[in-house]
This record gives C-alpha cells, structure tokens and sequence, in this order.
C-alpha cells in the first residue's frame, strides 16, 4: 500500500550504551543502508527529498577536539513528504538498522531499536518549531568560488529557504521563518550550531554551520507538511534540518 508521507523514530533502550557515533555519517549509511534493501536508489547530485535527525548525548561535552567527540544516539526520526519513499521508509524493521562495515563490530548497530510512526500531520498554515538538527541554506561567495551556510534571519533567509526547497521538490514554496525574537536576544544573536557530518580522510571532522533556534514556519499548508515530514532547507540527507513542533 503506498504511503502518502511518513515520519518514523528509532528510540534506543536507556539501558543502551554501545550506539556511539562522531558524527552524522555512521547514522546515514544506516539508513541508506535499510532504505536500499526496499528499492532505494541513492541519486547522485540530486537533493534528497528525505531527512534525518539525531537525538544525543554528548559523552565529552568538554573536549576541544573535535577527532575526540563521542555521541550517545538516543534517538533517530526520518521521513519524507514523498509517496515513494515514504513506502519504503514505512518498511524498515529493527534488524534492518545496522551500518555496513569492513570490519565485523566497528558498524553503527541500533537493531535493539523500537520504531514507531507519528500521528498524521494535522493541517495548518502556521507552526511553532524548535530544530532538532540545524537548519541549512546557502549562498554563494562573493568571489563566486564555492558556496558557504548562510547564517541570518530575514528576507534574505526565506528566499534562500524557499528556493532550497523549490530544488528539492520541484515546486514552488513560499514559507516564511519568523524566529524567536526572545531566544535570539538572549543569545546575542549568536543562532548558528555547527554539527559534525562525516570524518575526513585526514582524521578530522568535516563540520558545517546551519541555524539553530525556536522559530514560528508560516506557509500553505502543503509547504508546512513538506517542512515536518522531509525536513528544512538542503543537507537534509546528512542530517540537516529536522523540526519537531514547540510545546
């Protein structure tokens, strides 16, 4: 039966201890991994038009190394808005969820796994968000020699915010990101998090900058049922962007 949108959580037993992760990486390849055993073909230089996000507990908080940072995964939601791959997600089981690895032990391992499926979205044109995983978009340098996180609020970001989803789902958005003016202030501004997502060749982590704040999403209701199921802005198949409503 073809599943019209999905959002599914992967929660780890407390009593858990082995699910430890540097970075968003090992938790991609497990879910590529459990997608492709459904009929997921990953498209390369192609959006992903599915998203991730990780709930953890960081085992060194204090460490200024980033080759030394630990992360107990305690839980993982994915979804997408698209009818396809929401099928698929909506077979993966537990003992689907283990990373491909040369060597026998050293992969990502969350078969002792409970998965369950949120309720429907409940259409709405306007929400509160708190961010899960920051929210990415970006903008070309000055010197037009690559593209770097754009890490502001305001005009600029809705059509940053717009066009990224306009890509990846080929159609037209028109979703407005009205932050917390509270949060920002006491933040002193400072709304950016960077969020480790793979280990370089050279042993260092890879981070990249998204937003991270409490912010109200208004838009047609479809846009907003994009936003929840598939997640926000570009990376969302690296672990960018994933909402969870405010309470």
């Amino acid at each position: 039966m073809m599943q019209k949108a999905i959002k599914r959580y992967i929660d780890l037993p407390r009593h858990c201890r082995t699910a430890i992760i540097t970075n968003r990486d090992s938790v991609a390849n497990l879910l590529i991994a459990a997608m492709q055993k459904y009929g997921y073909q990953v498209q390369k230089n192609m959006p992903a038009q599915w998203g991730f996000g990780v709930i953890a507990k960081s085992l060194n908080a204090h460490t200024q190394n980033p080759k030394q940072w630990l992360h107990l995964v305690q839980r993982v939601i994915v979804g997408s808005r698209e009818p396809d791959l929401a099928t698929i997600i909506a077979q993966i089981q537990p003992n689907d969820l283990v990373e491909p690895n040369q060597v026998e032990g050293a992969g990502l391992d969350l078969r002792m796994a409970t998965l369950y499926t949120a309720p429907d979205w409940v259409e709405t044109e306007a929400a509160s968000f708190y961010c899960v995983s920051p929210v990415r978009v970006t903008e070309k340098h000055a010197d037009k020699s690559g593209y770097k996180s754009y890490l502001e609020t305001g005009v600029k970001l809705n059509e940053l915010l717009n066009r990224t989803m306009q890509a990846r789902f080929q159609r037209q958005f028109g979703l407005n990101l009205i932050p917390d003016s509270l949060y920002v202030r006491s933040r002193g501004g400072n709304i950016s998090a960077g969020m480790a997502i793979k280990t370089l060749n050279n042993g260092k982590q890879l981070v990249i900058k998204g937003l991270n704040l409490p912010f109200i999403l208004t838009g047609a209701a479809e846009d907003l049922r994009y936003a929840w199921y598939s997640g926000l802005g570009r990376s969302t198949a690296r672990g960018f962007g994933c909402l969870e409503i405010a309470q």
